[in-house]
């Protein structure tokens, strides 16, 4: 089964055209990886999958469900990471994943045994200063707890090796090594291609809103 598909997508702003009549498939279990520059249609692509961007044209598909514009309910199978996340910098990590559970409510009796896991797995564990004191790093490796807390079966993740150094975006890269293999489905966006060919199943460059495939398993 695909967990993403698009058909025939196209968006444009003004007289710019972002994404020219775009097609792929995500098929469950897989990474898929974007690369292209800015402006390439990544971040595009990825607001429209999430329903906050009105495509002119074509379908999105999540879990064999059609994505509408303005409505959330396949949101229920996406945790997303966008490319600067932003956070309420007064509150400890801890604090911000229990908001996270009680906005999507979560049991208030798992919400902290979970926040403790997510947070070791993302190496944050121990770390009692607020959010305002974080690296970017830190920062990225707490939206992306908080992106898998309720377990997505879609993980979107906006160049999500920001603010890494080398051994922190290679941590993170077995990290998404190890939600693949428990069934997460992930489609990420980054610059440059050496991030992510021993990560993705197929990687391909966006140029002009259209891509081509440069790399594939």
């Amino acid at each position: 089964m695909n967990v993403l598909s698009i058909r025939n997508l196209s968006k444009s702003f003004g007289q710019q055209q972002i994404i020219k009549n775009l097609n792929m498939s995500v098929p469950e279990g897989s990474v898929f990886g974007f690369i292209g520059q800015n402006g390439a249609g990544k971040t595009t692509t990825m607001k429209m999958v999430l329903g906050l961007l009105q495509p002119d044209q074509g379908e999105i598909l999540v879990c064999n469900e059609p994505v509408r514009f303005g409505q959330t309910k396949t949101n229920q199978y996406i945790g997303y990471l966008p490319d600067v996340p932003e956070f309420y910098n007064y509150m400890t990590a801890m604090q911000y994943l229990t908001l996270c559970g009680e906005i999507v409510g979560l049991p208030k009796e798992s919400i902290s045994q979970k926040g403790k896991k997510l947070l070791s797995l993302v190496g944050l564990d121990g770390i009692e200063k607020r959010v305002g004191g974080y690296s970017r790093g830190m920062k990225q490796r707490l939206g992306i707890a908080q992106a898998i807390m309720e377990r997505p079966k879609l993980l979107i993740l906006d160049e999500p090796f920001n603010g890494l150094d080398k051994r922190g975006a290679q941590d993170v890269c077995e990290l998404f090594v190890e939600l693949k293999e428990k069934g997460t489905t992930i489609l990420l966006a980054a610059h440059n291609v050496m991030e992510m060919e021993w990560l993705c199943d197929t990687v391909c460059e966006m140029d002009a809103g259209q891509l081509e495939v440069v790399y594939e398993k």
